[in-house]
């Protein structure tokens, strides 16, 4: 099984984030990066990477570009 990368980003936090938006899609992903994918939630230098089975790369692409441009729920004072 060959994987590709879909993103990549600086944060452990938003990358395992992501992984949670593409496996409620059904997309089965990892995350690839410093080795400290487990750590606290932290900026780092070495970019992480989201990698999927090629053959879901197009639609994870599109899960997260959909995500993308949701807008951001406002907090109601009730």
């Amino acid at each position: 099984m060959d994987l590709v990368p879909v993103t990549s980003v600086n944060d452990t936090g938003l990358a395992n984030v992501i992984v949670g938006v593409l496996e409620q899609a059904g997309i089965e992903a990892v995350v690839s990066g410093s080795g400290r994918e487990d750590a606290l939630p932290t900026p780092s230098v070495s970019p992480f990477r989201v990698l999927v089975r090629e053959a879901d790369a197009d639609r994870a692409r599109d899960v997260l570009a959909q995500y993308e441009t949701m807008p951001e729920e406002e907090d109601e004072d009730v």
